[in-house]
């Protein structure tokens, strides 16, 4: 069997374009964007401590009830943040998704029973908001425009008693299980045969993607720190000013060296690669990757990288910004 493949690494370290590179292997197929449910807040990172180590039943029927909301509304409400885009249950195979999802979180389950549904903060809106949301769907048909829902919720129409895993292992055999076929249902479809998927935050939670898929490869993609702070400052989603961006990333890059200094990495296939390298010769660093990786070197139709685009911040960044960054 082919291994599972993580790639992450710090953001504009050149994730995604390694992660489509791979995705040009004939026999890997590279998710069509981060499977952000793996390591996200409300996600199976949370889910599975909530059973396990932080359990109570507060505690675990919150998480349950949070991991399902973000499975089913969040990700699958193109048109709204936190996700927007994310059309994910089509991504996976639509009705299959669903009933694996479904199947899933059942086994999750002890017992449903009627009772006050209640979330975490109030539900109770003024009459003056209620009206505007109600003239906004009014506005949004007479435009023939999507409706796009106003509150992103999950209705409780039972409350649940969630399980507690005291063998941690076996709820990491069901969840790995559950993200296994997901993921190699929609890679089958596609005529490959295993999976990549790349979310840059990957690289704070090794030991986590471990616990789940043991014989996984990660791959870890880094660049030169000056570029990541020079594109950092081009995006919404960071600080743009260099010395905001320098300290955006120093808990990030803290973190990291903490996370890998406290794992054995000769117990696991952990590859690092440096953007520089793979925009300086493309076809020597995925040959180096298909060796490690067991799979053939059969990549077509790689996307271009190249060795100016990785080093921009040469040309751009003053002298000091780049001694600010040192």
């Amino acid at each position: 069997m082919l291994p599972r493949i993580f790639i992450g690494g710090i953001g504009r370290s050149g994730t995604t374009i390694l992660y489509k590179a791979l995705g040009c292997h004939e026999d890997v197929y590279a998710l069509p964007t981060e499977m952000r449910f793996l390591v996200d807040p409300d996600g199976l990172i949370n889910l599975l401590d909530a059973l396990t180590v932080r359990y109570s039943l507060v505690q675990a029927s919150q998480a349950l009830f949070r991991f399902e909301r973000l499975m089913q509304v969040y990700f699958t409400t193109p048109q709204r943040a936190p996700y927007p885009g994310f059309d994910f249950a089509s991504w996976l195979g639509g009705e299959y998704c669903w009933r694996r999802l479904d199947q899933f979180c059942s086994e999750l389950v002890e017992l449903e029973f009627s009772g006050p549904s209640w979330e975490l903060g109030s539900a109770n809106e003024g009459m003056l908001t209620i009206w505007a949301r109600r003239l906004q769907k009014l506005s949004q048909r007479l435009l023939r425009h999507p409706v796009v829902p106003t509150r992103l919720t999950l209705p409780r129409t039972q409350l649940k008693v969630v399980k507690y895993f005291p063998d941690r292992s076996h709820l990491l055999e069901l969840a790995a299980a559950f993200v296994d076929d997901l993921f190699l249902h929609a890679a089958c479809e596609r005529g490959k045969q295993t999976w990549c998927e790349k979310t840059p935050h990957n690289h704070l939670h090794l030991d986590f993607l471990w616990e789940l898929f043991p014989k996984s490869v990660i791959i870890i993609i880094k660049r030169d720190p000056r570029g990541v702070v020079h594109s950092l400052t081009k995006q919404d989603w960071a600080p743009n000013d260099v010395r905001g961006a320098c300290l955006f990333l120093r808990s990030v890059y803290n973190r990291y060296f903490d996370v890998k200094g406290a794992i054995d990495l000769n117990r696991y296939r952990y590859l690092e690669l440096k953007l520089e390298d793979l925009a300086a010769s493309p076809q020597s660093a995925l040959e180096r990757i298909a060796s490690f990786c067991g799979l053939r070197n059969l990549f077509e139709n790689v996307p271009d990288i190249t060795i100016d685009r990785a080093n921009y911040w040469q040309r751009t960044m003053t002298s000091q910004e780049i001694e600010l960054v040192n």
